[in-house]
């Protein structure tokens, strides 16, 4: 043996191939070891049976080692090319092998639920990973590259799917590979937590990875003519899967129920791969049962706009700010918060010219764009689960309060301190039809950051400074900025503040969320002090996308109980995030407002003395049947909460007439109203 080894290493080939073969099996046999205290656990955590796995995995990669050494080492060239045999009915049942391990590591990575996963769904989500496979051998007619490519893709997609959930809270979705930039921009805030599933995982599948590379190959056809057939033959199975995909009740006679609002709860009772698949179903944009461009047209001819918003006698604002705040939160709508400090002093302060409250948003740890889209269109995303429409169907013009603005003279701009690719923004402000981007490249390299984000403070910095370079000072100004700082990603120790919990469940990550959220307060302080006094009449309106995503005990500890053991009006709390309209000038003024966030762009410009679009004025009477509603359910005129599935049918009714609407408005075959949307210009 060691002189073939002398002979094989001779040339520069196999000098590299020995490298390559040394580092792999080092970092197989070492992680483990590495990782050995989060296997074996401690006190009531730890068992003899964990010992004797970590002795196992160990063998396994020894034992793998020595194969792939002695495959290596009696391997020629010539028999390299004779190793290419046909396959038999045996690889096949390999190759259900490796699919049963493929599932097997989706779930142990990612399922606590699987011990109470129905076998017919175990089996479904084998099933599911054997037809990949099979279109991978197809295409690739190499068994050893079939074996490789399915074992790596779901040990990868394993950890992948880990991260997503263990940094947002919510699953990876088909959406995410669309955003996967949006990703990668903030990933570096999140630690990755091991686990015991990923320490047993990752060296057993370098194992099986090293073992496939050094296996003979085989072949389905070895005529080049069998292989041209063989993938027409895949490409108009992939044409007629993308259909039956789509277009075929597949899931429901499977009898799945997908919870497209929680879709992990899919995944979990169905399997990983399944609850995928299941959720991407829904991924297309179709209008609401029913819909027809006529009865939605007479929908809108019904909304009576003869009260004008133009002749309210109030003031026309020369600035128009809306800031969308980054995982602003008040965490006392959910229970009684202790701590050192009101984490959010300024903003209770707030009375004066001011309207404030809570608006009602539809996702939780994640999402940011939903909301955005919520409070620049008057839509709600509440019909898009799992979908962003700037990522999804933003493919042509959309109207919004942008082009209202704009239609009465405002110049406009957005502004966003993180990369402009972010969620798409770049293409979805130029189809909101956005006259200027601001991104984090026109931030000074010196502006403040805290935890890497640009600051509150240095955001609002540059929202006075772009204010304050308009060519003229009284051209009406209409700037949308969505912050960074508190962006999730809350337990690294580089930042630390002063805000702490007294009483019940905390964490250091807590206390740094809250902590943040006391810069949000003071960053708002500096801001709105100094418009105070500002000449040209500014409004600024300000809201939480969403809640952040910290841990269950904290919240449940201040709920009392676990979400899905809470009532409807004390589950919409996790979705009510802080809002206020506040003028220089004088306004209503009014507290403890509950709304939600496709209502909010119609409230401001009702303190205003603009002109509104009629859907605006569609919106209005809509607040008057339910003035907040998000994905769980809406608010009745007498502040009471019913599901959409126990709904008034009065209000159903008026729920699917907006839904009608909206689709108009978003889809691009739908015949859009457009007179509906928009406003007259000011020549016109």
């Amino acid at each position: 043996m060691v002189k073939r080894l002398k002979e094989k290493i001779r040339t520069a080939g196999g000098k590299c191939h020995l490298v390559v073969w040394l580092v792999f099996w080092c970092v197989a046999l070492v992680f483990p070891i590495m990782h050995a205290s989060v296997l074996l656990g401690s006190g009531d955590d730890s068992s003899p049976v964990y010992v004797l796995a970590l002795i196992g995995i160990l063998a396994a990669v020894a034992f793998s080692a020595w194969f792939c050494a002695r495959r290596w080492l009696a391997q020629t060239a010539p028999e390299r090319k004779e190793d290419k045999k046909n396959m038999k009915i045996w690889h096949f049942l390999g190759l259900f092998a490796n699919s049963v391990y493929a599932f097997w590591v989706m779930e142990a990575v990612n399922n606590e639920d699987l011990a109470q996963m129905e076998f017919g769904y175990m089996a479904l989500n084998v099933l599911g990973i054997f037809i990949i496979s099979l279109i991978f051998l197809f295409w690739f007619n190499s068994f050893r590259r079939t074996m490789l490519a399915v074992t790596i893709l779901f040990t990868v997609m394993s950890l992948i799917f880990y991260f997503v959930y263990l940094c947002r809270g919510e699953p990876l979705q088909l959406i995410d590979f669309f955003s996967f930039g949006t990703a990668m921009a903030v990933a570096g805030n999140y630690e990755f937590v091991m686990t015991r599933a990923i320490v047993a995982v990752v060296p057993l599948s370098l194992c099986l990875i090293g073992i496939y590379m050094h296996s003979p190959d085989w072949m389905l056809f070895r005529r080049k003519l069998g292989r041209i057939l063989m993938r027409a033959g895949v490409f108009v199975f992939m044409i007629f899967g993308y259909w039956f995909f789509f277009n075929v009740n597949w899931n429901g006679g499977l009898g799945i129920l997908t919870d497209l609002w929680a879709p992990i709860k899919t995944y979990h009772q169905y399997g990983t791969t399944v609850g995928f698949f299941c959720v991407a179903k829904y991924m297309q944009l179709t209008p609401p049962d029913g819909y027809t461009v006529e009865e939605t047209e007479e929908i809108a001819e019904s909304v009576d706009t003869s009260d004008s918003n133009a002749d309210n006698g109030k003031t026309k604002p020369v600035n128009i700010i809306a800031i969308m705040n980054e995982a602003w939160a008040d965490y006392s709508l959910l229970g009684d918060l202790k701590t050192n400090e009101d984490p959010m002093p300024y903003y209770h302060s707030l009375e004066e010219n001011t309207i404030k409250g809570n608006t009602l948003v539809c996702i939780r740890g994640g999402g940011t764009a939903k909301t955005e889209y919520e409070f620049l269109t008057g839509n709600s995303v509440k019909r898009f689960p799992g979908m962003v429409p700037y990522v999804s169907y933003y493919t042509h013009d959309q109207y919004s309060l942008v082009t209202t603005l704009e239609a009465q003279g405002y110049e406009t701009a957005a502004m966003h301190p993180n990369k402009g690719s972010n969620w798409k923004r770049t293409s979805a402000y130029e189809l909101l039809n956005f006259d200027t981007f601001y991104t984090i490249d026109d931030f000074d390299d010196d502006a403040e950051t805290i935890r890497g984000h640009i600051s509150d403070r240095a955001n609002y910095e540059k929202i006075i400074e772009v204010i304050n370079s308009k060519e003229s000072s009284d051209q009406p100004f209409f700037l949308f900025d969505v912050t960074m700082q508190n962006h999730g990603g809350y337990t690294g120790n580089t930042y630390n503040g002063d805000i702490e919990v007294t009483e019940g469940y905390t964490d250091d990550s807590v206390n740094r969320y809250l902590s943040l959220s006391k810069e949000t307060d003071d960053a708002l302080e500096y801001l709105i002090e100094y418009f105070k006094d500002y000449d040209e009449p500014t409004i600024i309106v300000m809201f939480g996308d969403h809640y952040p995503d910290l841990p269950d005990e904290f919240t449940e500890s201040l709920s009392g109980a676990a979400y899905d053991d809470l009532t409807l009006d004390e589950q919409e709390m996790y979705y009510a995030t802080p809002f206020f309209i506040w003028a220089n000038y004088d306004i209503d003024e009014a507290t403890d407002v509950l709304t939600s966030t496709n209502y909010l762009g119609t409230m401001m410009l009702e303190q205003t003395g603009l002109e509104m679009a009629p859907y605006n004025y569609y919106l209005q009477d809509l607040m008057e049947v339910m003035p907040a509603l998000n994905h769980l359910g809406y608010m009745d005129a007498s502040g009471k909460f019913h599901s959409w599935s126990d709904g008034d049918p009065d209000v159903l009714q008026a729920e699917w007439e907006y839904e009608c609407l909206q689709y108009n408005n978003l889809a691009e075959d739908s015949k859009r109203l457009d007179w509906f949307f928009t406003v007259e210009t000011e020549g016109g």
